[in-house]
């Protein structure tokens, strides 16, 4: 057989096989064609063949994908949109407001449910996302300051943007160096921290007035209470230096102490500690500025008088009737003689307990939900409510931590 009809036959049987494949199978063509060209030396330019498998394809029928504004998804291009008042799935004349949590921990998310946190709010058309995911398209960005692994901060595609930092470790937490890099500045709009002169102030527990009258039996608490001072503590070397002060309160009044420090603790510890002993040490892991933790707050809801050690100015929240404020003192031995001479006084004793009787405290999840109420209310109109750290991390070492107490004993 001649050597061009040998390729004319070919080629025919290559053209059939292609029209076959071109209605089926589209990919197989075009290796079949391009071996086939190879293999004859035959012009391997596709583009003609290619435009012809695109109009085939596109022929096919392809799933419709429609996100809703709940489907995660990130917005990492320059031209994410800077609108993030979504719709809700459920109406769509709502226009949600939404804040970003960056690097929140999961013992801070434990203590809010995401989906509840504005039901009871002023402004209730706030969504709060957790994560990168909606960081593009939020209209504010809470970065929680300790152990943020940014080094420096993340490109700010909506320049209308609230970047808040939050966090409720005292500035003696080393944690927070992230922000001593120069390229953070100004970039912070607002703070959301214990500090009571944070924008959006979120102390360790809300304190509540109740109007009704408990009534309680202060003669059957007291004659359980057979032991004098507790104190129930897991972080031992301090820069409050507590563990020295407590040593040298041992030395007049009986101190047991909990905790890992020294043991294991009791799940059952505060409850034991409210039946048996009159006092309980409320002392800060570091003195600074409005650092009141909810060993404070937590435990005023006890019968027993707390002895607070700290710089936080405690009569903000209860009466100074309520608690014993070891600043009050000299130093740890003058503090426990006034314990002993209260010890022998029930009637004065009993007035500490009676002064707090129609408080409560509530933790740090009520207090965080009524401060991201209050970012909420902020945030429906950003322009009175505008501002910009020229360096955070200056103002928040400007926290007056004091670093050398002078109540301890030398």
């Amino acid at each position: 057989m001649k050597p061009n009809i040998t390729l004319f036959i070919c080629l025919m049987i290559i053209t059939g096989l292609s029209v076959l494949t071109v209605i089926h199978r589209a990919p197989v063509f075009q290796h079949l064609y391009t071996y086939g060209s190879r293999f004859f030396d035959v012009d391997t330019n596709m583009s003609l063949h290619r435009d012809l498998l695109t109009k085939n394809m596109a022929t096919q029928a392809r799933p419709v994908i429609k996100i809703s504004p709940k489907t995660t998804r990130k917005a990492t291009t320059a031209t994410a949109t800077t609108n993030s008042n979504i719709a809700s799935e459920d109406t769509n004349t709502v226009a949600y407001t939404d804040i970003s949590l960056i690097n929140s921990p999961s013992w801070y998310l434990n203590r809010i449910r995401l989906e509840n946190v504005f039901i009871n709010c002023e402004i209730k058309t706030c969504r709060v996302r957790n994560g990168w995911d909606y960081f593009n398209t939020s209209d504010a960005v809470v970065f929680y300051a300790v152990d943020l692994p940014l080094k420096t901060p993340p490109k700010r595609i909506n320049r209308h943007q609230i970047w808040v930092v939050s966090g409720w470790e005292s500035p003696h937490h080393k944690r927070w160096h992230v922000f001593s890099n120069p390229e953070w500045r100004n970039q912070i709009n607002w703070t959301m921290t214990y500090r009571l002169d944070s924008d959006i102030p979120v102390p360790y527990g809300i304190v509540k007035k109740t109007e009704n009258k408990f009534n309680k039996n202060y003669s059957a608490i007291m004659k359980s209470k057979k032991k004098m001072v507790a104190w129930v503590v897991s972080n031992c070397r301090t820069p409050a230096k507590r563990w020295k002060y407590v040593e040298q309160l041992k030395e007049i009044v009986p101190v047991d102490v909990f905790g890992k420090c020294v043991s294991a603790t009791p799940t059952d510890i505060f409850e034991m500690i409210n039946k048996t002993y009159k006092f309980y040490l409320a002392f800060e892991n570091s003195l600074c500025k409005d650092y009141i933790t909810e060993k404070f707050f937590r435990r005023q809801n006890l019968d027993v008088v707390l002895i607070t050690r700290g710089v936080g100015n405690y009569t903000k929240f209860y009466p100074q009737e309520s608690f014993i404020n070891s600043n009050n003192f000299k130093n740890a031995h003058e503090l426990g003689t006034f314990l002993l001479k209260l010890d022998k006084n029930n009637t004065a004793y009993v007035n500490y307990l009676k002064s707090k009787e129609n408080y409560r405290s509530e933790g740090l999840g009520p207090s965080t939900i009524k401060g991201l109420c209050d970012m909420c209310k902020m945030l429906q109109d950003k322009t009175i409510h505008r501002n910009v750290y020229m360096d955070f991390n200056k103002w928040w070492w400007n926290s007056d931590c004091n670093t050398k107490p002078t109540d301890i004993i030398l």
